[in-house]
């Protein structure tokens, strides 16, 4: 148990010297202070504490739908972006390199020559290596708990759920990066591989999303696109189309043994339960709600529909049967070489 704990702040000691830890840990804070800035007020939505203001009817001081938007900054956009897009990016940057060094020749042979064992010693350096995104969100999350108990007296614990569904999309990249590391030595080679890896995941993700728009959401808000002109026009419920389905299923199917990184994160916003937001804007994106629109019903319903399409076994658990498989492969390569 010593040596395990000494491993893991060992892992913490390296993170803390790295710059780059504090370069995002204050690019972070500054988001997060951003956040903070926004108030409501009677015209509408300020922001920077009052320096420039945003007429806006539905966003006004004292209305749910006020408090239900600041909810839904963070869970539509912050967490959907900053927190797994950019967060995640300068995080795998800091932490690729750290089983090649560890790899490299000379500085294994001390670590290897006692307890724990090397596939134990593996999981532990992995494990240090995901300190760098959960301190990171950790203290963001914090902020931004404080943030909305403070503008809306709101004080809702579920908002801690990012700490650990970031961290754990995070993983899924991490470990690729991990794996090609300990089999190559090479950081570059482990960062090119975590991208790829990572942007495929992306594209099969947002290809299955909008095939499900085409098959199934257009038609149950009875939208009808013209493709040629770009043009939209709304009525009646329309029949749905089979080639477009078959194409989604098809999609979803080729999806389903890759890393769920973007449907982890929008998972969130059915983690993080607030009664106002839920029961007001169920349906309704971010981006509705800034514009001033409030959709009609059979829109909501059927945006809400898209968004609990999938199961969180679909989205958890086949993206850590991936990590797993992964990660079992890098902990066989590490165990097995000879140092």
């Amino acid at each position: 148990m010593r040596s395990a704990l000494a491993i893991l702040w060992d892992s913490f000691q390296l993170l803390r010297a790295r710059r780059l830890f504090w370069v995002a840990l204050a690019i972070s804070m500054m988001v997060a202070l951003i956040y903070a800035s926004i108030g409501f007020n009677e015209k509408g939505m300020s922001v920077m504490f009052g320096w420039k203001q945003f007429d806006n009817e539905i966003l006004q001081a004292g209305k749910p739908e006020a408090a239900a938007f600041y909810t839904m900054l963070f869970t539509d956009i912050i967490a959907r972006f900053w927190l797994a897009w950019f967060a995640i990016g300068l995080a795998l940057i800091s932490t690729a390199n750290i089983f090649p060094e560890f790899l490299a020749e000379g500085s294994i042979g001390h670590s290897i020559s006692k307890p724990p064992g090397r596939f134990r010693l593996f999981l532990l350096k992995y494990l240090g290596g995901l300190l760098f995104v959960a301190l990171q969100v950790g203290l963001f999350t914090l902020v931004v708990f404080l943030s909305i108990g403070l503008r809306v007296g709101e004080w809702n614990f579920t908002l801690f759920w990012a700490v650990p569904v970031v961290t754990f999309v995070f993983s899924l990249v991490y470990a690729v990066a991990v794996w090609v590391g300990v089999w190559t030595k090479s950081t570059l080679a482990a960062l090119l591989a975590a991208g790829v890896v990572w942007g495929v995941s992306l594209l099969a993700q947002w290809t299955e999303s909008a095939l499900y728009k085409a098959a199934y959401l257009f038609p149950e808000a009875g939208v009808k696109v013209d493709f040629q002109t770009g043009e939209t026009s709304q009525g009646r419920e329309l029949e749905k189309d089979d080639g477009m389905m078959a194409a989604h299923r098809t999609a979803k199917a080729v999806t389903a043994p890759l890393p769920k990184t973007r449907d982890c994160t929008l998972y969130l916003k059915r983690l993080i339960r607030f009664p106002e937001r839920d029961s007001l804007l169920s349906g309704v994106s971010f981006d509705m709600l800034l514009s001033g629109q409030i959709p009609d019903p059979q829109t909501a319903s059927a945006v809400r529909r898209m968004e609990d399409r999938h199961s969180a076994w679909y989205v958890f658990g086949t993206s850590a049967a991936f990590e797993l498989v992964i990660l079992g492969l890098a902990g066989w390569i590490f165990a097995r070489r000879d140092y």
